[in-house]
């Protein structure tokens, strides 16, 4: 059981304010600090924000300085690392616990989605098939070319997996996300299932202005289903307002795609945003439109402690904090049409909005608490 003084170490590929897994990062190793431990950190690469990133932690090093780190921790989590021959030397050198929060350790894509169609996959990893799926991708897209691509397929893909299997432990932050682990030959034993907490302001929001405003956050990229919410938006009956606040590779597409489909007037993109909250506050609804199987999915839950309720696809472990009629709208996978309706039908009915919202708040509360974090994460050890 981890104690006050005690050192955790984390490890992961990015440093600085990316995406989810970074945010969980800095608000697990931000939450340590307050409680009296002192996190340390290896990370590969430094990107936006690094230097404020990293303040949280008592000392920082790169992965080129391995051989300077001459601390002892009394826990190690390792998070994400992409190259195989570094994830060899950390599992061998720190025997960290290993969170597992995306598909990228056994999926060479990394998207858990066969091509074209983008049906979700339900196989393990396996060289033949994985490769077959690899290559079904139109040249165009392929900006690093066939025998790269063949090569992370067929070498580092199986390596990177081998070496994860060498962890002596591991997080995950669903229930779904352990069975991706059990059907890629990982003991049952072996996983945790360590819900994250979520950051609960004391006052929840309320709706205002004239438009009523729905608010999606996420990276700008296929996998979180940016196109299937304009569709739904493009379905939808009540006048409104949108905005997707996120940034990602595919933002500049999206924008046109949006100004293309006509909703130039109703969807506004605003890239990267430091504060969400302040957009959560006035929204009548939050949607999360994921195309991939979700491993949890940080943004809806963060909605809910603000009494927004969410309307989301069922896919991968969304369904176990989106409770329809609970706290939210859970519509079937890809049914644009369906979030459409659920999104007009929030907009319509404000005693439907308030139920949920406050019952979403209440279940954050109950589910995602701080304490209860502390407390699992600390038994871990």
């Amino acid at each position: 059981m981890l104690k006050p003084g005690d050192k955790v170490l984390f490890i992961s590929q990015y440093a600085g304010f990316i995406g989810g897994l970074e945010r969980y990062i800095h608000a697990a190793a931000s939450l340590l600090r307050r409680q009296g431990l002192k996190p340390y950190s290896i990370f590969v690469e430094r990107t936006r924000n690094a230097d404020a990133f990293l303040e949280v932690f008592e000392k920082h090093w790169s992965a080129d300085e391995l051989d300077a780190v001459d601390e002892t921790f009394d826990f190690s989590t390792l998070h994400k690392i992409a190259n195989p021959v570094l994830l060899e030397k950390f599992i061998a050198r720190f025997s960290p616990t290993v969170f597992v929060h995306d598909h990228d350790y056994y999926c060479p894509k990394g998207y858990k989605y066969l091509p074209y169609r983008r049906k979700n996959c339900t196989f393990p990893f396996g060289r033949a098939w994985c490769t077959a799926c690899s290559l079904c991708v139109p040249p165009r897209k392929v900006e690093e070319g066939y025998p790269a691509l063949l090569r992370r397929t067929l070498m580092t893909a199986p390596r990177l997996l081998s070496a994860l299997k060498k962890a002596p432990s591991f997080v995950v932050l669903s229930d779904f996300m352990r069975g991706c682990l059990e059907l890629n030959g990982i003991p049952r034993q072996k996983i945790n299932v360590l819900h994250p907490f979520i950051d609960t302001p004391a006052q929840s929001g309320m709706p205002t202005g004239d438009v009523p405003l729905i608010v999606f956050i996420g990276q700008q990229v296929m996998s979180k289903g940016t196109p299937l919410f304009l569709e739904a938006v493009k379905q939808m009956k009540q006048p409104c307002r949108a905005v997707v606040l996120g940034a990602g590779i595919r933002l500049a597409d999206f924008t046109k795609l949006s100004v293309d489909m006509g909703l130039g007037d109703r969807v506004e993109f605003l890239g990267w945003v430091d504060e969400p909250k302040r957009y959560l506050a006035s929204a009548y609804a939050a949607v999360f439109p994921s195309l991939w199987q979700e491993p949890f999915g940080l943004s809806g839950p963060e909605a809910m402690a603000l009494e927004v309720p969410v309307v989301g696809f069922d896919v991968g472990g969304v369904g176990e904090w989106l409770k329809d009629d609970v706290n939210g709208v859970l519509v079937p996978e890809r049914d644009t049409a369906a979030m459409a309706r659920a999104l007009d039908r929030l907009i319509e009915d404000r005693p439907l909005r308030d139920r949920l919202g406050v019952q979403g708040r209440a279940y954050v509360l109950k589910n995602y608490s701080e304490a209860a974090y502390f407390k699992n994460f600390c038994s871990l050890k």
